[in-house]
């Protein structure tokens, strides 16, 4: 089974299993991520435009940078780089989507994920939280909006995430606090690594 990680930043993060992140999983890491993934996702304009040289190591040494479409030119981060390719609206499975991004980095890596052919995704530091936290005390966190109406439209395309992954006989399992992402997504006890 193709199986790989959905980093986001918050402090479950930091309880991710060494020997998990060791075991050769391939993973996806967004913004200001806390490891080197293999596939990194930045569609956040401040991000791209202010801080493009705290990432640049990040979209450099992925795999495949995804970058937003909407914002290609306003950074030497698409044009310096070879490995990256431009994320927009979906068309395809999730073509439903409110917004390219569902206000949330993670629902973009899902759909990449999916879209890569992954069966089987496991969430870490994806702390569905209105005081959003992260895995470390100096993150960038300029950009942050603890609004409940931002909360609503991230959990309803987590919603069409899940039922677009359902639907192929694919699964999401959450690692990451608790929260009310608890009622979208199974919770997560081990990844098996050998399914890969």
């Amino acid at each position: 089974m193709k199986t790989c990680l959905i980093l986001g930043n918050g402090p479950s993060l930091n309880r991710l299993p060494q020997a998990t992140w060791l075991s050769g999983i391939e993973s996806f890491g967004m913004n200001f991520a806390k490891m080197q993934p293999t596939f990194y996702c930045c569609i956040d304009s401040h991000i791209l435009t202010e801080h493009a040289k705290d990432i640049y190591l990040l979209v450099k040494n992925a795999e495949i940078a995804y970058l937003s479409a909407k914002h290609a030119g306003s950074s030497f981060l698409y044009t310096d780089n070879e490995n990256v390719q431009l994320v927009d609206k979906d068309t395809g499975a999730f073509h439903m989507e409110r917004f390219m991004s569902g206000l949330s980095a993670t629902y973009v890596c899902l759909k990449l994920a999916y879209y890569a052919g992954f069966q089987e995704v496991h969430l870490w530091g994806v702390d569905h939280s209105p005081d959003w936290q992260h895995y470390r005390d100096d993150y960038h966190a300029d950009a942050v909006n603890p609004d409940n109406e931002r909360m609503r439209v991230m959990e309803w395309h987590y919603q069409l995430a899940m039922m677009v992954y359902a639907r192929a006989g694919r699964r999401i399992f959450n690692h990451s606090d608790p929260s009310r992402l608890d009622m979208i997504f199974r919770r997560g006890d081990t990844i098996n690594s050998q399914e890969t």
